[in-house]
Protein backbone atom coordinates (compact mmCIF):
# COMPACT_ATOMS: atom_id res chain seq x y z
CA UNK A 1 0.00 0.00 0.00
CA UNK A 2 0.92 3.65 -0.33
CA UNK A 3 1.48 5.61 2.51
CA UNK A 4 1.07 8.46 3.66
CA UNK A 5 3.66 10.13 4.18
CA UNK A 6 5.31 10.31 1.18
CA UNK A 7 5.87 14.33 0.71
CA UNK A 8 9.25 13.58 -0.18
CA UNK A 9 11.18 11.41 -3.01
CA UNK A 10 14.51 11.28 -2.01
CA UNK A 11 16.11 8.63 -0.17
CA UNK A 12 15.71 8.36 3.39
CA UNK A 13 18.41 10.31 5.45
CA UNK A 14 21.53 9.02 3.77
CA UNK A 15 24.01 10.13 5.22
CA UNK A 16 21.92 12.77 7.67
CA UNK A 17 23.39 13.09 10.75
CA UNK A 18 20.96 12.51 14.00
CA UNK A 19 21.42 13.79 17.25
CA UNK A 20 20.82 10.42 20.25
CA UNK A 21 16.88 11.15 21.82
CA UNK A 22 16.51 10.09 25.36
CA UNK A 23 13.62 7.34 23.98
CA UNK A 24 15.88 5.53 21.59
CA UNK A 25 18.68 5.53 24.10
CA UNK A 26 16.09 4.39 27.24
CA UNK A 27 14.15 1.72 24.85
CA UNK A 28 17.67 0.59 23.97
CA UNK A 29 19.01 -0.14 27.35
CA UNK A 30 15.77 -1.89 28.84
CA UNK A 31 15.26 -3.98 25.92
CA UNK A 32 19.18 -4.98 26.51
CA UNK A 33 18.59 -5.91 30.23
CA UNK A 34 17.70 -9.08 27.80
CA UNK A 35 22.06 -8.80 27.12
CA UNK A 36 22.45 -8.76 31.05
CA UNK A 37 20.68 -12.10 31.55
CA UNK A 38 22.37 -13.84 28.49
CA UNK A 39 25.28 -12.67 29.77
CA UNK A 40 24.76 -13.54 33.82
CA UNK A 41 23.40 -16.70 32.63
CA UNK A 42 26.89 -17.58 30.64
CA UNK A 43 29.09 -16.93 33.78
CA UNK A 44 27.07 -17.91 36.79
CA UNK A 45 27.39 -21.21 36.22
CA UNK A 46 31.77 -21.93 36.85
CA UNK A 47 31.44 -20.17 40.35
CA UNK A 48 28.40 -22.59 41.11
CA UNK A 49 30.33 -25.82 39.91
CA UNK A 50 33.11 -25.30 42.27
CA UNK A 51 30.74 -24.11 45.16
CA UNK A 52 31.41 -26.92 47.94
CA UNK A 53 27.84 -27.01 49.20
CA UNK A 54 26.16 -26.99 45.61
CA UNK A 55 28.51 -30.43 45.10
CA UNK A 56 27.39 -31.27 48.28
CA UNK A 57 23.63 -30.68 47.93
CA UNK A 58 24.01 -32.45 44.52
CA UNK A 59 25.99 -35.57 45.20
CA UNK A 60 28.63 -34.48 43.26
CA UNK A 61 32.13 -36.19 44.29
CA UNK A 62 34.81 -33.78 43.35
CA UNK A 63 36.66 -37.27 43.03
CA UNK A 64 34.79 -38.97 40.57
CA UNK A 65 36.23 -36.79 37.62
CA UNK A 66 33.76 -38.84 34.75
CA UNK A 67 30.44 -38.24 36.47
CA UNK A 68 31.47 -34.95 37.88
CA UNK A 69 32.22 -33.62 34.49
CA UNK A 70 29.34 -35.45 33.12
CA UNK A 71 27.45 -33.00 35.48
CA UNK A 72 28.87 -30.23 34.69
CA UNK A 73 28.25 -30.59 30.92
CA UNK A 74 25.37 -31.46 30.99
CA UNK A 75 24.36 -28.55 33.21
CA UNK A 76 25.92 -25.99 30.58
CA UNK A 77 24.30 -27.81 27.40
CA UNK A 78 21.45 -27.85 27.84
CA UNK A 79 20.85 -24.47 28.55
CA UNK A 80 22.29 -24.00 24.62
CA UNK A 81 19.58 -26.75 24.05
CA UNK A 82 16.59 -24.08 25.22
CA UNK A 83 18.36 -21.45 23.24
CA UNK A 84 18.38 -22.91 19.77
CA UNK A 85 14.55 -23.51 20.41
CA UNK A 86 13.92 -20.90 21.68
CA UNK A 87 15.38 -18.39 18.86
CA UNK A 88 13.92 -20.80 16.60
CA UNK A 89 10.18 -20.01 18.20
CA UNK A 90 11.23 -16.30 18.69
CA UNK A 91 11.18 -15.93 14.68
CA UNK A 92 7.37 -16.52 14.69
CA UNK A 93 6.34 -14.35 17.75
CA UNK A 94 8.02 -11.39 16.46
CA UNK A 95 6.17 -11.35 13.27
CA UNK A 96 2.99 -12.67 14.53
CA UNK A 97 2.83 -11.05 18.26
CA UNK A 98 5.22 -8.49 17.81
CA UNK A 99 8.71 -7.39 18.94
CA UNK A 100 7.21 -6.23 22.54
CA UNK A 101 5.19 -8.81 23.43
CA UNK A 102 7.69 -11.66 22.13
CA UNK A 103 9.90 -9.83 24.53
CA UNK A 104 7.60 -10.01 27.45
CA UNK A 105 7.07 -13.40 26.63
CA UNK A 106 10.61 -14.34 26.75
CA UNK A 107 11.03 -12.43 29.87
CA UNK A 108 8.16 -14.53 31.90
CA UNK A 109 9.59 -17.76 30.50
CA UNK A 110 13.49 -17.25 31.62
CA UNK A 111 11.77 -16.18 35.47
CA UNK A 112 10.04 -19.32 35.66
CA UNK A 113 13.35 -21.33 34.46
CA UNK A 114 15.19 -19.47 37.19
CA UNK A 115 12.84 -19.90 39.77
CA UNK A 116 12.99 -23.53 39.37
CA UNK A 117 16.67 -23.60 39.65
CA UNK A 118 16.96 -21.72 42.94
CA UNK A 119 14.47 -24.53 44.16
CA UNK A 120 16.70 -26.97 42.61
CA UNK A 121 14.93 -29.90 44.53
CA UNK A 122 17.64 -32.48 42.38
CA UNK A 123 19.92 -32.55 39.43
CA UNK A 124 16.61 -33.10 36.87
CA UNK A 125 14.98 -30.11 37.97
CA UNK A 126 18.39 -28.22 37.46
CA UNK A 127 18.38 -29.45 34.08
CA UNK A 128 14.93 -28.51 33.37
CA UNK A 129 15.36 -24.59 34.85
CA UNK A 130 18.20 -24.56 32.73
CA UNK A 131 16.13 -25.72 29.85
CA UNK A 132 13.33 -22.92 30.23
CA UNK A 133 15.81 -20.25 31.26
CA UNK A 134 17.43 -21.34 27.83
CA UNK A 135 14.31 -20.93 25.75
CA UNK A 136 13.97 -17.04 27.08
CA UNK A 137 17.55 -16.78 26.57
CA UNK A 138 17.41 -17.68 22.96
CA UNK A 139 14.31 -15.95 22.10
CA UNK A 140 15.80 -12.53 23.49
CA UNK A 141 19.70 -13.22 21.76
CA UNK A 142 17.20 -12.85 18.35
CA UNK A 143 14.66 -10.35 19.58
CA UNK A 144 16.61 -7.55 21.42
CA UNK A 145 19.36 -7.00 18.71
CA UNK A 146 15.68 -7.07 16.29
CA UNK A 147 14.21 -4.66 18.54
CA UNK A 148 17.52 -1.94 18.70
CA UNK A 149 17.77 -2.19 14.92
CA UNK A 150 14.73 -1.18 14.33
CA UNK A 151 14.34 1.99 15.96
CA UNK A 152 18.00 2.94 15.75
CA UNK A 153 18.29 5.33 12.80
CA UNK A 154 20.90 3.96 10.65
CA UNK A 155 24.06 6.29 11.86
CA UNK A 156 23.50 4.98 15.61
CA UNK A 157 22.94 1.15 14.62
CA UNK A 158 26.59 0.94 15.35
CA UNK A 159 26.16 2.66 18.64
CA UNK A 160 23.33 1.12 19.95
CA UNK A 161 23.94 -2.64 18.80
CA UNK A 162 27.14 -2.17 20.96
CA UNK A 163 25.17 -1.73 23.91
CA UNK A 164 23.95 -5.14 23.25
CA UNK A 165 27.22 -6.43 23.59
CA UNK A 166 28.06 -4.06 26.44
CA UNK A 167 24.98 -5.11 28.75
CA UNK A 168 26.47 -9.07 28.24
CA UNK A 169 29.43 -8.26 29.35
CA UNK A 170 27.71 -6.19 32.05
CA UNK A 171 25.92 -9.46 33.28
CA UNK A 172 28.90 -11.50 32.68
CA UNK A 173 31.00 -9.75 35.20
CA UNK A 174 28.14 -9.25 37.78
CA UNK A 175 27.60 -13.01 37.96
CA UNK A 176 31.56 -13.59 38.03
CA UNK A 177 31.45 -10.89 41.48
CA UNK A 178 28.07 -12.06 42.82
CA UNK A 179 30.08 -15.60 43.34
CA UNK A 180 33.27 -13.99 44.99
CA UNK A 181 31.38 -12.04 47.53
CA UNK A 182 29.22 -14.51 48.30
CA UNK A 183 31.99 -16.71 48.97
CA UNK A 184 33.56 -13.80 50.99
CA UNK A 185 30.24 -13.87 53.27
CA UNK A 186 29.00 -17.16 53.31
CA UNK A 187 29.94 -20.38 54.78
CA UNK A 188 31.37 -22.76 52.01
CA UNK A 189 28.72 -25.58 52.96
CA UNK A 190 25.78 -22.82 52.77
CA UNK A 191 23.25 -23.63 50.21
CA UNK A 192 22.91 -19.52 49.55
CA UNK A 193 26.68 -20.02 48.59
CA UNK A 194 25.05 -20.59 45.12
CA UNK A 195 21.37 -20.20 45.53
CA UNK A 196 22.14 -16.18 45.90
CA UNK A 197 23.66 -15.68 42.29
CA UNK A 198 20.65 -17.78 40.89
CA UNK A 199 18.51 -15.53 42.80
CA UNK A 200 20.16 -12.06 41.26
CA UNK A 201 19.85 -13.65 38.01
CA UNK A 202 15.48 -13.55 38.20
CA UNK A 203 15.95 -9.42 39.31
CA UNK A 204 16.49 -8.47 35.64
CA UNK A 205 14.15 -10.64 33.91
CA UNK A 206 11.45 -8.93 35.85
CA UNK A 207 12.92 -5.26 35.28
CA UNK A 208 12.93 -5.98 31.80
CA UNK A 209 9.16 -7.39 31.88
CA UNK A 210 8.28 -4.23 33.91
CA UNK A 211 10.54 -1.74 31.56
CA UNK A 212 8.91 -3.33 28.26
CA UNK A 213 5.08 -2.41 29.28
CA UNK A 214 5.61 0.75 29.35
CA UNK A 215 7.99 1.17 25.97
CA UNK A 216 6.40 0.68 22.33
CA UNK A 217 6.55 -1.30 19.59
CA UNK A 218 8.67 -1.17 16.45
CA UNK A 219 7.76 1.31 13.77
CA UNK A 220 8.37 -1.63 11.38
CA UNK A 221 6.22 -3.95 12.97
CA UNK A 222 3.65 -1.55 13.19
CA UNK A 223 3.53 -0.54 9.02
CA UNK A 224 3.89 -4.27 7.74
CA UNK A 225 0.80 -4.38 10.25
CA UNK A 226 -1.32 -1.75 8.92
CA UNK A 227 -0.71 0.02 11.93
CA UNK A 228 1.38 3.37 9.77
CA UNK A 229 -0.33 6.11 11.79
CA UNK A 230 1.00 4.94 15.48
CA UNK A 231 3.78 3.56 13.66
CA UNK A 232 4.43 7.57 12.76
CA UNK A 233 3.66 8.41 16.17
CA UNK A 234 6.62 6.49 17.98
CA UNK A 235 8.97 7.33 15.17
CA UNK A 236 8.32 10.60 16.22
CA UNK A 237 8.79 10.13 19.98
CA UNK A 238 12.11 8.23 19.13
CA UNK A 239 13.26 10.63 16.76
CA UNK A 240 12.67 13.63 19.20
CA UNK A 241 15.88 15.82 18.46
CA UNK A 242 14.88 15.64 14.58
CA UNK A 243 12.28 17.73 12.28
CA UNK A 244 8.92 16.40 11.28
CA UNK A 245 10.04 16.45 7.96
CA UNK A 246 12.79 14.45 8.27
CA UNK A 247 10.52 11.94 10.25
CA UNK A 248 8.20 11.89 7.18
CA UNK A 249 10.86 11.49 4.78
CA UNK A 250 12.48 8.25 7.59
CA UNK A 251 9.02 6.81 7.88
CA UNK A 252 8.37 7.29 4.05
CA UNK A 253 11.67 4.63 3.40
CA UNK A 254 10.09 2.26 6.26
CA UNK A 255 6.92 2.22 4.44
CA UNK A 256 8.24 1.36 0.95
CA UNK A 257 10.41 -1.15 2.58
CA UNK A 258 7.56 -3.18 3.95
CA UNK A 259 5.56 -2.59 1.04
CA UNK A 260 8.42 -4.44 -0.73
CA UNK A 261 9.27 -7.02 1.56
CA UNK A 262 5.23 -8.25 1.60
CA UNK A 263 5.16 -8.07 -2.29
CA UNK A 264 7.46 -11.08 -2.05
CA UNK A 265 6.15 -14.18 -0.62
CA UNK A 266 8.34 -15.69 2.02
CA UNK A 267 9.42 -19.10 2.65
CA UNK A 268 11.66 -21.03 4.42
CA UNK A 269 13.13 -22.22 1.01
CA UNK A 270 13.13 -18.55 -0.22
CA UNK A 271 15.39 -18.14 3.17
CA UNK A 272 18.12 -20.64 1.33
CA UNK A 273 17.78 -19.18 -2.48
CA UNK A 274 20.85 -17.97 -4.07
CA UNK A 275 19.97 -14.42 -3.10
CA UNK A 276 19.48 -14.86 0.43
CA UNK A 277 22.31 -17.81 0.26
CA UNK A 278 25.49 -15.38 0.83
CA UNK A 279 23.66 -13.67 4.13
CA UNK A 280 22.86 -16.64 5.30
CA UNK A 281 26.28 -18.15 5.24
CA UNK A 282 27.74 -14.95 6.44
CA UNK A 283 25.51 -14.85 9.52
CA UNK A 284 25.44 -18.14 10.59
CA UNK A 285 29.86 -17.96 9.91
CA UNK A 286 30.09 -15.41 12.16
CA UNK A 287 28.02 -16.49 14.68
CA UNK A 288 29.61 -20.12 13.91
CA UNK A 289 33.07 -18.04 14.40
CA UNK A 290 32.47 -16.41 17.34
CA UNK A 291 31.68 -19.55 19.32
CA UNK A 292 34.08 -21.35 18.44
CA UNK A 293 36.59 -19.13 19.04
CA UNK A 294 36.48 -20.29 22.52
CA UNK A 295 34.98 -17.51 24.74
CA UNK A 296 31.96 -19.67 25.84
CA UNK A 297 34.51 -22.14 27.01
CA UNK A 298 36.11 -19.33 29.42
CA UNK A 299 32.84 -17.78 30.12
CA UNK A 300 31.25 -21.00 31.25
CA UNK A 301 34.54 -22.81 33.26
CA UNK A 302 36.46 -19.54 34.16
CA UNK A 303 37.21 -20.60 37.89
CA UNK A 304 38.61 -24.25 36.25
CA UNK A 305 40.34 -22.27 33.51
CA UNK A 306 42.27 -20.06 35.67
CA UNK A 307 42.88 -23.69 38.15
CA UNK A 308 44.72 -24.98 35.39
CA UNK A 309 47.31 -22.72 35.02
CA UNK A 310 48.00 -22.71 38.95
CA UNK A 311 45.52 -20.77 40.88
CA UNK A 312 44.99 -23.53 43.44
CA UNK A 313 42.00 -21.72 46.15
CA UNK A 314 38.38 -21.15 45.51
CA UNK A 315 38.72 -17.36 45.90
CA UNK A 316 41.87 -17.14 43.84
CA UNK A 317 39.96 -18.74 40.35
CA UNK A 318 36.93 -16.75 41.47
CA UNK A 319 38.81 -13.39 41.85
CA UNK A 320 40.85 -13.75 38.73
CA UNK A 321 37.72 -14.29 36.77
CA UNK A 322 36.20 -11.52 38.10
CA UNK A 323 38.55 -9.20 36.81
CA UNK A 324 38.27 -10.88 33.64
CA UNK A 325 34.87 -9.90 33.43
CA UNK A 326 35.58 -6.14 34.09
CA UNK A 327 38.05 -5.92 31.89
CA UNK A 328 35.60 -7.38 28.79
CA UNK A 329 33.12 -4.99 29.79
CA UNK A 330 35.03 -1.70 30.25
CA UNK A 331 36.22 -2.43 26.37
CA UNK A 332 33.30 -3.84 25.04
CA UNK A 333 31.94 -0.16 26.50
CA UNK A 334 35.14 1.72 24.87
CA UNK A 335 34.55 0.03 21.59
CA UNK A 336 30.92 0.41 20.65
CA UNK A 337 31.46 3.95 21.86
CA UNK A 338 34.68 5.02 19.58
CA UNK A 339 35.66 1.76 17.28
CA UNK A 340 32.94 0.09 15.78
CA UNK A 341 31.14 2.64 13.19
CA UNK A 342 34.60 4.57 12.77
CA UNK A 343 36.83 1.61 11.74
CA UNK A 344 33.84 -1.00 10.37
CA UNK A 345 32.94 -3.82 11.13
CA UNK A 346 35.31 -6.15 8.67
CA UNK A 347 38.93 -4.97 10.14
CA UNK A 348 37.59 -5.02 13.45
CA UNK A 349 36.65 -9.18 12.93
CA UNK A 350 40.01 -9.44 10.78
CA UNK A 351 42.31 -7.92 13.76
CA UNK A 352 40.46 -9.39 16.24
CA UNK A 353 40.38 -12.63 15.01
CA UNK A 354 44.15 -12.63 14.58
CA UNK A 355 45.20 -11.27 18.34
CA UNK A 356 42.76 -13.99 19.94
CA UNK A 357 44.43 -17.02 17.59
CA UNK A 358 47.39 -15.57 18.84
CA UNK A 359 46.47 -15.04 22.84
CA UNK A 360 45.09 -18.94 22.85
CA UNK A 361 48.02 -20.16 21.49
CA UNK A 362 49.76 -18.59 24.77
CA UNK A 363 47.51 -20.02 26.88
CA UNK A 364 47.75 -23.86 25.94
CA UNK A 365 51.47 -23.53 25.82
CA UNK A 366 51.31 -21.62 29.48
CA UNK A 367 48.64 -24.16 30.47
CA UNK A 368 51.00 -27.41 29.39
CA UNK A 369 54.21 -25.56 31.49
CA UNK A 370 51.95 -24.73 34.66
CA UNK A 371 52.27 -27.68 37.19
CA UNK A 372 48.95 -29.07 38.37
CA UNK A 373 47.96 -27.40 42.03
CA UNK A 374 48.38 -30.69 43.63
CA UNK A 375 52.10 -30.59 42.60
CA UNK A 376 52.86 -26.96 43.93
CA UNK A 377 54.88 -26.94 47.16
CA UNK A 378 53.10 -25.68 49.25
CA UNK A 379 49.87 -25.42 47.75
CA UNK A 380 49.05 -21.62 48.51
CA UNK A 381 48.19 -19.72 45.36
CA UNK A 382 51.37 -19.56 43.91
CA UNK A 383 52.02 -18.26 40.74
CA UNK A 384 54.86 -19.44 38.26
CA UNK A 385 55.94 -17.11 34.95
CA UNK A 386 53.99 -19.42 32.69
CA UNK A 387 51.16 -19.12 34.91
CA UNK A 388 51.46 -15.15 34.85
CA UNK A 389 51.66 -15.35 31.27
CA UNK A 390 49.06 -17.61 30.93
CA UNK A 391 46.50 -15.07 32.70
CA UNK A 392 47.98 -12.39 30.74
CA UNK A 393 47.22 -14.19 27.75
CA UNK A 394 43.62 -14.86 28.51
CA UNK A 395 43.32 -11.08 29.62
CA UNK A 396 44.23 -9.93 26.08
CA UNK A 397 41.88 -12.33 24.35
CA UNK A 398 38.94 -10.50 26.53
CA UNK A 399 40.48 -7.44 24.94
CA UNK A 400 40.43 -8.49 21.84
CA UNK A 401 37.10 -10.25 21.68
CA UNK A 402 35.38 -7.72 23.20
CA UNK A 403 36.24 -5.20 20.21
CA UNK A 404 35.81 -7.39 17.36
CA UNK A 405 34.15 -10.53 17.72
CA UNK A 406 32.33 -10.05 21.05
CA UNK A 407 29.78 -7.65 19.28
CA UNK A 408 30.67 -7.22 15.60
CA UNK A 409 28.58 -10.83 14.75
CA UNK A 410 25.23 -9.77 16.23
CA UNK A 411 25.79 -6.11 14.72
CA UNK A 412 26.54 -8.06 11.11
CA UNK A 413 23.58 -10.31 11.90
CA UNK A 414 21.01 -7.20 12.50
CA UNK A 415 21.92 -5.33 9.35
CA UNK A 416 22.52 -8.38 6.45
CA UNK A 417 19.37 -9.69 6.15
CA UNK A 418 16.28 -8.36 4.68
CA UNK A 419 13.58 -7.15 7.80
CA UNK A 420 11.17 -9.81 6.54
Amino acid sequence: MKSSFSSQEHDPLIGHKQSMSFWSVYATCVACLGGFLFGYDLGVVGGMLIAPSFQSHFEIDPNDILREAEINGTIVSVLQIGCLFGALIATSTADSFGRKKSILLAAIVFTLGGILQIIGYGLAMMYIGRIISGLGVGALSMLVPMYVAEIAHENQRGWLGGLWMFFIATGLATSYWSHYIVRKLLDPQDNLLWRIPLIIQVLPAVFLFVGMIFLFETPRWLCAHGKSDTAFLVLCKIRSGTTSEDVKVEMEGIQSSVDLEQSIVCTWKGVISSHNRPRLMLGCGLQAWQQLSGTNVINYFSPIVFRSIGLSSGDAELFATGIYGILKMIVVLVGFLTLIDRFGRRPLLIMGGIGMGICMYAFAICVAKTPVPSSLQPPTNLLTVTAGLGIASMYIFAIFFALSWGPCPWIFCSEIFPMR
